[in-house]
């Protein structure tokens, strides 16, 4: 199933968007002839979720969600950790919305909403 393009967890002292380029240099290399630095990522929004597995358990979690605007970006430019990341690909919101209708990416239905409303006011 396709997922988000980059996702991961903090490590002990790190913010959000430290962790965003860590992320994102651990698991695609951008090839633009510079590196990926804090000052390319806009903040977009948070998202809070929880999850009860059992009485004792329950996960909770925050996502911050950042996107990295790069000119001339493209699959071709973009090398990923097999281990880390299956395939990558490009899509516009009439696609991704119909990725979704199909049942073709990781239910995050939440995430996805909020990812079309930010992107249809910018």
């Amino acid at each position: 199933m396709w997922d988000i393009s980059v996702a991961g967890h903090l490590s002990a002292g790190q913010d959000s968007l430290s962790a965003a380029t860590r992320e994102i240099s651990e698991e695609v290399s951008v090839s633009l002839g510079y590196t990926v630095e804090v000052r390319n990522f806009r903040f977009m929004f948070s998202y809070r979720k929880e999850q009860k597995y059992s009485d004792d358990f329950i996960e909770r979690q925050f996502y911050d969600f950042f996107i990295l605007r790069q000119s001339g970006l493209t699959a071709e430019n973009i090398t990923f950790q097999d281990n880390e990341v299956q395939a990558i690909k490009f899509v516009n919101i009439s696609e991704l919305n119909k990725m979704r209708e199909k049942s073709l990416l990781v239910e995050r239905n939440e995430i996805y909403d909020a990812l079309s409303e930010y992107l249809f006011r910018i």
